[in-house]
């Protein structure tokens, strides 16, 4: 049953024959992409196993290359995309060969290469800012809303209906998490803090499109409610926010707020100045406070928060050894030494330089560093006035990059990320 998926191929074949590329992105990618777990693969012998997103993608790719290659001039962020997709696939290939690299090579092409260029090549092209904003954010707002049950109930029903019918065996790796006694909503992409990097695009999203009066004034089947259908929608996601209770993307949240915001204040240079100076100084006593948090004195029980803490620290201290011994290709995917008790890795920038290398992740960071530094300079250059889009994708940049920290890139997630930068180089 699981090999439904690939009749997506046809769906997005069908799409880009009525649609152009960038609408057919907003209509029936983008849904699918936050809707369908990436967690559900087509199981094909002797081919690559597509989810839901990677089938779809296939041919709205093709669509995007032939209508809007040929004007297509390479820049430096998108080599640095390019360049990142080709080693991981060349490190999987070196450490564990062709069968096991063509799984990756194929999701690299589709999860990053892809949804980077289409958005890359049409979003602006088409016109379609707000459009592609408004889907995003009223899908999560919906799912959201799901996320309620799942907070309440302690089960993800996005897994288990999938799971129950068409993807058998699949995605039941996956469970639903708890701390402080409630249940952490994880919706389609699997893990808590995953959704929450979603979520808190949405919301950055969803106050962009609030500020700059783009939603209608109230929900058309909903006309009487108080506030507006943007506040609403906004208040809604910060809610889901707080249901994944995952610290991670609170505080890369945060911190892309202060920039979305100092970019809107009317002394935007000396906001700036300000807010940089606060998380300097804020981070120096963070650091000591966190130091001193990890020092349980003997005989007091670690709660459960040190002991996560903790294993993050230890964890960090023994693989980068393992990292630093197979620096420029990495181990591949499946193949790092493990350190006993210490399977899970907390840190994509850690996981990342273990599978594929350090040379991976640095040109990584460079191209989250490359987009920051030229959203910046964008939204420097718009008016006082203006409700920037470019301080918006620098806050989203800036959530993903500390969230990283904390989490693997993977599920939805990646294609998600590479989209938003593609939208905004």
């Amino acid at each position: 049953m699981h090999l439904i998926l690939w009749l997506l191929v046809f769906v997005g074949l069908y799409a880009v024959m009525r649609l152009p590329p960038g609408r057919a992105l907003v209509w029936l990618y983008v849904p699918v992409l936050l809707l369908v777990p990436d967690a559900f693969h087509a199981i094909t012998p002797g081919l690559p196993d597509p989810s839901a997103n990677v089938a779809v993608m296939l041919p709205i790719f093709v669509a995007a290359l032939a209508a809007y290659g040929r004007d297509w001039r390479p820049g430096f962020a998108d080599l640095l995309v390019i360049a990142i997709a080709l080693l991981m696939a060349a490190s999987e290939f070196v450490a564990a060969g062709y069968s096991e690299a063509q799984n990756l090579m194929f999701g690299t092409l589709l999860q990053i290469v892809a949804p980077y260029l289409v958005a890359r090549l049409a979003i602006d092209r088409e016109g379609l800012h707000v459009a592609l904003a408004k889907r995003l954010v009223f899908i999560l707002f919906v799912i959201g809303l799901i996320g309620l049950f799942e907070f309440r109930f302690g089960w993800n029903p996005f897994l288990y209906f999938g799971e129950r019918t068409f993807f058998a065996g699949q995605g039941v790796g996956w469970v639903t998490t708890f701390r402080h006694g409630f249940a952490r909503v994880a919706g389609p992409y699997a893990h808590c803090i995953l959704a929450g990097m979603m979520i808190i695009m949405a919301y950055r999203l969803s106050r962009w499109l609030e500020w700059g009066g783009h939603w209608e004034p109230h929900f058309r089947l909903l006309p009487g409610l108080p506030w507006s259908k943007g506040r609403i929608i906004s208040v809604g996601l910060a809610i889901a926010s707080l249901t994944t209770i995952a610290r991670g993307p609170w505080l890369g949240g945060l911190l892309g707020a202060v920039f979305v915001n100092a970019g809107r204040h009317p002394k935007r240079k000396a906001a700036f100045a300000v807010g940089l100076a606060a998380l300097a100084l804020i981070a120096v006593p963070g650091y000591l406070a966190f130091q001193s948090y990890l020092e349980v004195q003997p005989g007091v029980e670690m709660t459960l928060s040190q002991e996560t803490a903790m294993y993050r620290k230890v964890l960090f201290e023994k693989y980068y050894v393992i990292a630093l011994d197979h620096a420029w290709l990495g181990w591949g995917r499946n193949t790092w030494p493990r350190v006993a008790g210490m399977g899970s890795i907390d840190n994509y920038y850690l996981l990342l330089s273990l599978m594929h290398g350090v040379l991976v992740t640095a040109l990584l960071v460079i191209l989250m560093g490359w987009m920051c530094v030229r959203l910046f300079r964008v939204g420097m250059r718009e008016p006082l006035a203006s409700n920037s889009l470019a301080f918006t994708l620098l806050g989203i940049v800036i959530a993903f990059a500390v969230s990283l920290v904390t989490v693997y890139l993977g599920e939805g997630v990646t294609p998600a990320f590479f989209l938003m930068l593609g939208w905004a180089e």
